[in-house]
């Protein structure tokens, strides 16, 4: 939910504003996409927490493949088929910075492993690979 309207425009101090407030409305005002109430139920029973994720960052407990296809869609603007390659438990050729490597690795849930490569310019390629490839 976070990332989706970071992606849509809403600033950091917007977002912190609206969850110390309480004001569903107003975020799904900005954004349709979701019903914000669970959102500032958290927020409210978690304050510390939300507004350092919101800060500084946070760790994805568990992603899908849904979870990551939107998140490299909404955090980087890539597509399948466009961007990268995708199936049912890899993600392959997708192209980024080193600080957006290190972004997504920071947030990446531990059912997922990259693998990466330099490549001949300032970007790195990487291969998101499911646990069970891994183990």
């Amino acid at each position: 939910m976070i990332e989706t309207l970071r992606a849509n425009g809403m600033k950091n101090e917007k977002l912190l504003e609206l969850l110390k407030h309480e004001d569903t409305e107003g975020l799904n005002e900005f954004d349709q996409t979701f019903d914000y109430h669970d959102l500032v139920e958290y927020a409210t029973e978690n304050a510390t927490q939300i507004e350092e994720a919101i800060q500084t960052g946070y760790k994805i407990k568990f992603a899908s493949n849904f979870g990551i296809k939107r998140l490299l869609r909404l955090k980087y603007g890539l597509e399948e088929g466009t961007d990268y390659k995708m199936t049912e438990s890899r993600f392959d050729d997708i192209l980024l910075s080193q600080e957006q490597l290190q972004e997504f690795t920071s947030m990446l849930s531990p059912n997922w492993t990259i693998v990466s490569e330099q490549t001949k310019d300032t970007t790195v390629r990487i291969h998101i690979l499911h646990a069970t490839l891994v183990n």
